[in-house]
């Protein structure tokens, strides 16, 4: 029996990548994402792509519980197994008004929205998903496994967009309980932290996917979707938990030493955000230098 793994947010960009990616594997694709007519797109060049796989595309709103619970039942009557799920679906959030009606503050709708979305939409994903996963470990002896999808943003908290930081934050420390109470179980929890990636909907024909058709609008900073997809997949392979994705910009031990400045922002007398302030401007950068020489 071929394995089965759920992805949410799969019409485009990362999602649709990693679909991508285990379809090559051999994978039945469970695809569920809220924009329906991408969603057909991006099912339908799969299917041309890999026409003995089987796939089955659901429109789905993450921020309604029930509707995570149907996509599982769907998957199980389905398939009648279920491996993987990839909590994917998010939004970067354009909640933003003038300053003069509040900036990033004078929007609580708006920001309610991006929570809706990135925070509940895991908790919902692992309210829906978590039994099945636990019984399918259980009954079929085998390893299942939780994805989400966090952000470096999540960690290093940079000026700006303060409610993505913050709901990308809170999946962290979500998925890093889960984990443990997970710790003596068949049931994995990944947290995919990817980098700079360039993700703009693809033109000629193939909607969702990175192609020839936008290779050259891609930044030479930037790595691909499928990038990412493949990281991740090398990532659960060696059972990591944060799989921390560089960029063609930015290393795994840049980001490192980036993250470690952040968390002595709690253990010393410094201001939040200090990496960005002015008056820490010299101390940081003595700080990275004396890490990059070790």
């Amino acid at each position: 029996m071929a394995p089965t793994i759920a992805i949410t947010g799969s019409a485009s960009g990362i999602g649709a990548a990693i679909a991508k990616l285990y379809a090559s594997k051999g994978y039945n694709l469970v695809l569920a994402d809220s924009a329906s007519d991408l969603l057909k797109s991006t099912t339908s060049y799969l299917q041309s792509l890999f026409p003995s796989t089987e796939i089955l595309s659901h429109e789905t709103d993450v921020t309604q519980a029930s509707e995570l619970v149907k996509l599982k039942d769907a998957a199980m009557a389905k398939f009648s197994s279920l491996d993987m799920v990839v909590l994917n679906a998010g939004i970067s959030g354009n909640y933003k008004m003038p300053a003069e009606q509040g900036g990033w503050w004078g929007n609580p709708d708006g920001m309610r929205k991006l929570f809706d979305v990135n925070m509940f939409g895991v908790i919902n994903g692992v309210h829906a998903f978590l039994p099945t996963l636990r019984e399918q470990a259980k009954s079929g002896n085998k390893v299942t496994r939780i994805v989400v999808t966090g952000s470096k943003q999540g960690i290093t908290n940079p000026p700006g967009n303060p409610c993505y930081n913050a709901s990308k934050a809170a999946i962290r420390y979500l998925a890093e309980q889960l984990s443990y109470e997970l710790k003596d179980e068949s049931v994995t929890v990944h947290v995919l932290v990817p980098g700079w990636t360039f993700t703009g909907i693809v033109t000629d024909g193939i909607p969702g996917f990175y192609n020839e058709g936008t290779a050259a609008k891609k930044p030479a900073g930037a790595w691909t979707p499928d990038q990412v997809a493949d990281y991740l997949d090398k990532g659960i392979e060696k059972n990591d938990f944060y799989i921390l994705c560089p960029d063609n910009e930015t290393t795994t031990e840049m980001d490192k030493i980036r993250m470690e400045w952040t968390m002595g922002d709690l253990i010393t007398p410094r201001q939040p955000l200090s990496r960005w302030r002015p008056e820490y401007k010299e101390q940081f950068a003595a700080f990275y230098a004396s890490k990059e020489k070790k």
